[in-house]
């Protein structure tokens, strides 16, 4: 609830923008999400059956994609697809060091090396100069983040690894829907990895899907993401189904559920309007926000359609007395929530050791130290929009650089 905007900040004795905090997030949950959880459970069906299938169908139809296998989280997705690959010790995989831990892990957990490159600051993935620096002849998978719902510059990315004939695994967790060059993500790479994480454009509250062109790479990934058997539970256990199977390799446990593959159809059902709407409050705080001399925002790269999972600020802290965490301070005192993505991976103690002797990171650094992820989710009202705005803007005027 907006309150009325003056020009001193809350945190040096103003009166807060709103009287009720605005949260960073808040899923679009409606009753049509409800009442399909509900009627799964009342199915008698909970594990992965015919919901499940059903899911991965759809979201096929959806992408554009010959094979979609829905697993437990975006981390197994790409767990299961480095896994599939063959790749383990003595490996280097190539990504970004903005990018959440799940992403490393997913190269640990199989025993490879984790290689970082540096980010570019036009779409905040990975830059394919720094990716083409990093190849050696261990080099085995690039795996580029799609930072925030845009997509990175990846068909130069795959130029590199197809001269390299190496794979690439797109980290999508961030970017359902998002296109390039009019191609919907979950087509374009040797494989894509995407999240339903309750804070996703599309959520089934925990969840992920991998996406393949390649068969021989979908049947490894599905054999591996439940036991390594030759049947799963609807396989089995459906009125068609039979009580034989066979485990062929030693597998993981990573389906999805019934229950969240429900959520995930509803949510699906409507992902054209949550995706719209998203769009709509980034346009708004863009155009409320353009004009802040202290403010860089976001922009769509040339030829993506981006899908706003995150809306990141960068200050030009050159311009104001304050730095990144105090400003960020200022505005929970306005009852704005926020959030950073990321803290860079090599500033992480454990992933320290995997910056190499003498890297530098420019461009992470810079981006880093600058940015704030703003309130973005399909239920903020104008309103919200322009009290988000309204904070930002009194901050960045009270604490302006003489």
């Amino acid at each position: 609830m907006s309150i009325g905007h003056s020009s001193l900040p809350a945190i040096a004795g103003g009166t807060p923008v709103r009287a009720k905090p605005l949260p960073f997030f808040r899923a679009a949950v409606d009753e049509s999400d409800v009442a399909a959880v509900a009627e799964t459970l009342r199915s008698g069906w909970l594990t992965s059956g015919p919901k499940a299938v059903e899911l991965e169908k759809r979201l096929g139809d959806y992408l554009g994609a010959r094979h979609t296998i829905a697993v437990s989280s975006c981390s197994e997705a790409m767990f299961l697809v480095v896994k599939a690959l063959g790749i383990g010790p003595g490996d280097e995989v190539i990504t970004s060091p903005i990018t959440f831990a799940s992403t490393v892990h997913a190269i640990l957990h199989n025993g490879a090396t984790p290689v970082l490159a540096d980010i570019e600051p036009e779409t905040f993935g990975v830059d394919p100069a720094a990716v083409e620096r990093a190849l050696t002849p261990r080099t085995k998978l690039i795996l580029p983040v799609h930072f925030g719902g845009q997509a990175c510059r990846i068909g130069e990315i795959l130029r590199i690894a197809q001269g390299a004939g190496i794979p690439v695994l797109e980290d999508a967790a961030h970017s359902f829907g998002a296109k390039v060059d009019g191609e919907q993500l979950g087509r374009i790479g040797t494989a894509t990895a995407f999240s339903f994480y309750a804070t996703k454009n599309l959520t089934s509250a925990e969840g992920g899907a991998v996406t393949t062109e390649d068969e021989a790479l979908a049947q490894r990934v599905r054999l591996l993401g439940y036991h390594g058997m030759s049947r799963d539970s609807w396989s089995r256990y459906s009125d068609k189904g039979s009580w034989y199977y066979e485990v062929q390799i030693p597998g993981f446990k990573c389906n999805l559920s019934d229950l969240h593959a429900a959520l995930g159809l509803t949510q699906l059902a409507k992902i054209d309007a949550l995706l719209e709407r998203r769009r709509q409050v980034a346009a708004g705080l863009t155009r409320a926000l353009q004009s802040c001399a202290a403010v860089e925002v976001p922009a769509e790269y040339p030829g993506n359609w981006h899908t706003w999972h995150l809306y990141v600020i960068r200050l030009r802290t050159n311009t104001l007395k304050i730095g990144r965490d105090e400003f960020i301070q200022a505005l929970r005192a306005e009852n704005i929530g926020t959030s950073v993505h990321f803290i860079p991976i090599y500033r992480h103690p454990f992933f320290a050791p995997f910056a190499r002797a003498g890297q530098s990171f420019p461009q992470s650094d810079d981006y880093y130290a600058r940015c704030i992820s703003l309130p973005i989710f399909p239920d903020m009202t104008d309103a919200d929009v322009r009290d988000v705005a309204a904070a930002v803007t009194r901050i960045a005027d009270h604490f302006r650089a003489d």
